[in-house]
């Protein structure tokens, strides 16, 4: 699987920008981890660039991946107490949102258009940047594939390019790279992967993030 290649921009005033190297420069992108001490790292490398620079960051976790998210964060200097306090950062637990885009199983795209309005609008406000952009990365798409629903994660990331396709919005999706396991699901995969605009980690990380997958297969004996 090659990933998408993505254009940068003329180099940008740090003054006025965030920078986008550290971010991914795509509107899009989706983040493969194999533990929580990868995820959490890229998380908070994600959030503090962006907090920095002025923009708003919206991030839907666990609540134990948030908790050290939060720890990080701190640790790396950020004032979060007043980015919450300006609403510029907002931070809710995955399962509860997912909870509420769900209905009878299935995505409800009314709920999530009603979620983005709720949310995204007041987040790209806040922002103190010039450009108002609005930082987002999750693991509400990573749940779904969990829980035996690839089609529904699949159909949140059509969704989600529906954002971003409105501009000003930088999204990063994470999902364990053990969830892909099964290599009965890999068209599936390549087609969760066609819809973002990159995917990470990159050439001998993902490489390394594959022997993964396949020392998986070996321990639980899938051919």
């Amino acid at each position: 699987m090659t990933a998408a290649k993505h254009k940068c921009p003329n180099r940008e005033s740090a003054a006025t920008h965030v920078n986008w190297l550290e971010l991914d420069r795509s509107p899009h992108a989706i983040q493969f981890y194999s533990g929580d001490g990868f995820l959490l790292d890229s998380l908070s490398r994600f959030i503090s660039v962006a907090l920095n620079a002025g923009d708003s960051c919206f991030v839907l976790a666990t609540p134990e991946h948030l908790d050290g998210l939060a720890g990080l964060l701190k640790a790396r200097g950020v004032d979060l107490d007043r980015a919450v306090k300006k609403r510029r950062y907002v931070a809710v637990d995955a399962l509860q949102v997912l909870a509420q885009l769900m209905v009878d199983g299935k995505l409800d795209k009314t709920r999530f258009d009603e979620f983005i309005r709720e949310v995204f609008l007041p987040l790209k406000a806040a922002a103190e940047s010039k450009l108002k952009r609005v930082a987002v990365c999750g693991e509400v798409v990573g749940l779904l594939w969990a829980d035996g629903k690839p089609e529904a994660a699949i159909e949140l990331e059509r969704l989600w390019n529906r954002v971003a396709r409105h501009g000003s919005y930088c999204l990063r999706c994470f999902y364990p790279i053990a969830s892909f396991s099964d290599t009965r699901q890999n068209e599936l995969f390549l087609k969760l992967c066609a819809e973002h605009a990159s995917v990470l980690p990159r050439q001998g990380q993902l490489r390394d993030a594959a022997a993964h997958v396949n020392e998986l297969e070996s321990s639980s004996g899938g051919g």
